[in-house]
């Protein structure tokens, strides 16, 4: 390599971490989930949901190596390779449901589609809970680093990024409203927030 491709990729390299929004570690204590059975929206990955409901959780990721990635660490949990936009359940299927940092993943247009879909699958008054970042920087990466702490004080570190984006709390309420929820707990932290709606 040419000491000019050199320079060119270590500026490239420094253009790039100066782009990386990281957010410090956030400590999320999930002290609970839903009862009943639950199905968690994109639960692949790391699956915080599954490996604290167990059995009782129906994961839905649209990506197989998530799937592949997780099942270990729940497998008496239900995985399916599907996207939520189209979800192969009938009517009032599912007690309620979880998101746990996947719908930063999706478009606003995206979760309005998702949103119907959980709303449509969920039996009357099914809760569905949201956990996942605000985001404000619209360059760059945004990465946000999670502690999460299971009801067994169980800890796992992760982290969830994405290409910068706009993503509020406000937005997110308003799109699970027009779907049909009544939003009853909302919880604003610095970097992350909590929403309970209810069908």
């Amino acid at each position: 390599m040419s000491e000019s491709s050199r320079t060119q990729k270590i500026f490239r390299t420094i253009s790039f971490i100066s782009q990386l929004v990281v957010k410090r570690m956030q400590k999320i204590i999930l002290e609970s989930i839903p009862e009943g059975n639950i199905i968690d929206i994109g639960g692949g990955g790391e699956g915080i949901i599954a490996q604290i409901g167990r059995e009782r959780v129906t994961a839905i990721d649209k990506h197989q190596s998530e799937i592949d990635e997780a099942k270990h660490k729940s497998p008496e949990s239900t995985w399916v390779l599907a996207d939520a936009k189209d979800l192969d359940y009938s009517n009032d299927h599912f007690d309620n449901a979880t998101s746990f940092f996947s719908i930063m993943y999706m478009s606003n247009e995206d979760k309005k589609e998702v949103f119907k879909e959980v709303h449509r699958v969920l039996k009357p008054h099914g809760e569905f809970w949201v956990w996942d970042s605000s985001i404000s920087k619209e360059k760059g990466v945004f990465l946000i680093k999670i502690k999460a702490i299971l009801p067994n004080k169980k800890a796992v570190k992760t982290a969830y990024g994405v290409s910068s984006k706009k993503q509020t709390i406000s937005t997110t309420k308003e799109i699970l409203e027009n779907s049909g929820f009544n939003v009853e707990v909302v919880i604003n932290k610095k970097n992350w927030f909590f929403l309970k709606a209810k069908k």
